[in-house]
């Protein structure tokens, strides 16, 4: 059984970021971000009515910031127009520094940031304008969050690019959902033809919601000159974007940001039903779990998923995984909660683990060891099964099942 591997690039330009210029005569406030400043705005407002009073959310990527710096902002509703400044800060592998100290990330010139301010009265908006002196930038989706939430496990799965493999999507999307979770939203850049359809099968199934994510674009052409592109600059960066406002848009009461290689599983029973036994009713913003490599013999890339009955585990440290209560969540970072809306909440760490399937586990050196954990909480052979089907049907391959 051969599969092709034909590149499918996004470009796009990109709506996500990219804002018109309107021209206007407005006269500039001290520490207030301008036109010069190279800045792109995601192009969703958040009202987060999880405080009271709600609160205006805008989300950039740009240079790094000063306390004193700020975002002057028209809120319009019924005709009046209210301004506001928004106060920022960066988010993202670092630890309280921007510029990034991360290793991949301390290169780069534009890094996540969150501006957020109170709203008047009811919190209800109609459209944003964002004053940056000689331009105006609309932004006019308002998305509302907060207002209630329903059960279930909803799972952000960072941005698709083309090295995803397909086998990585089956397991993945398999083992999910029988550790409970009831929604999936796919942030989708680039993908090779098999793994689009895969994706494409699994979204005409209702099981997953993709969401495009091309390349992010270019600045104002009377600024752009004197900065770095910033496709050049956001590879790692822009999955912290991706992974706040995928966790802002969950409607159940627990999320989680996950891998395509990565599993998270408790000591018995689902990851669902052991949150829920766990965090339901207390003031607990978030479950951490340990971070466990595992090998599979035989490996996954030879479209055989039979390794899942003998897992191989390594001790070796990784950071670990969490899932989050979205009610109490603020800023969500890669291996631990950034910030929790009251100050009152705090975070366990788990029985469980995080099953991180490598595919250079025996390149790794490090010691064997036994743990208890498996990928699913009932029959391993039917999921199996499962798989190795989805594989024929997909394909129209006739699979041998082991």
């Amino acid at each position: 059984m051969k599969f092709s591997f034909d590149f499918l690039p996004v470009c796009l330009y990109f709506t996500i970021f990219y804002v018109y210029p309107r021209f206007q005569n407005q006269s500039l406030l001290k520490n207030q971000i301008n036109a010069s400043f190279p800045i792109t705005f995601y192009h969703k407002v958040y009202v987060d009515y999880r405080t009271s009073p709600p609160r205006l959310r805008i989300f950039s990527l740009n240079p790094c910031i000063k306390a004193s710096n700020y975002l002057l902002v028209h809120v319009y509703y019924n005709g009046t127009i209210t301004k506001l400044k928004l106060n920022g800060y960066s988010f993202g592998f670092y630890e309280g520094n921007c510029p990034p100290v991360y290793g991949p990330a301390r290169n780069c010139f534009y890094v996540p940031h969150h501006f957020y301010g109170v709203l008047p009265e009811n919190g209800v908006v109609q459209k944003v304008s964002i004053q940056l002196g000689h331009r105006e930038a609309f932004l006019s989706e308002i998305v509302e969050i907060g207002k209630s939430y329903e059960k279930g496990l909803t799972v952000c799965l960072q941005i698709v690019y083309y090295y995803s493999q397909w086998q990585n999507v089956i397991l993945y999307i398999e083992a999910w959902r029988a550790q409970g979770a009831t929604r999936f939203i796919v942030y989708f850049h680039s993908a090779t033809q098999d793994t689009k359809k895969v994706l494409d099968y699994y979204e005409k199934l209702g099981l997953i919601e993709l969401r495009p994510w091309p390349n992010v674009g270019a600045l104002s052409s009377y600024i752009a000159p004197y900065h770095p592109k910033i496709d050049d600059s956001v590879f790692i960066i822009a999955s912290h974007i991706a992974l706040q406002v995928c966790s802002l848009e969950i409607r159940t009461e627990l999320g989680i940001v996950a891998d395509f290689d990565e599993v998270m599983v408790p000591g018995d029973g689902s990851v669902l039903e052991y949150a829920e036994l766990v965090m339901a009713g207390k003031n607990i913003g978030a479950l951490l779990f340990e971070n466990t490599h595992v090998g599979l013999e035989p490996n996954i890339y030879t479209n055989d998923f039979s390794g899942m009955k003998t897992l191989t585990f390594i001790n070796i440290f990784a950071p670990p995984k969490y899932i989050f209560n979205t009610s109490l969540i603020d800023i969500c970072e890669t291996h631990s909660p950034g910030k929790f809306l009251h100050n009152s909440t705090t975070t366990l760490f788990s029985n469980g683990t995080v099953l991180h399937f490598r595919f250079n586990i025996k390149e790794i050196k490090a010691n064997v060891v036994e743990k208890p954990y498996r990928f699913f909480p009932n029959s391993t052979e039917g999921h199996i099964w499962n798989m190795h089907d989805t594989v024929r049907t997909v394909w129209n391959f006739l699979f041998f099942h082991v």
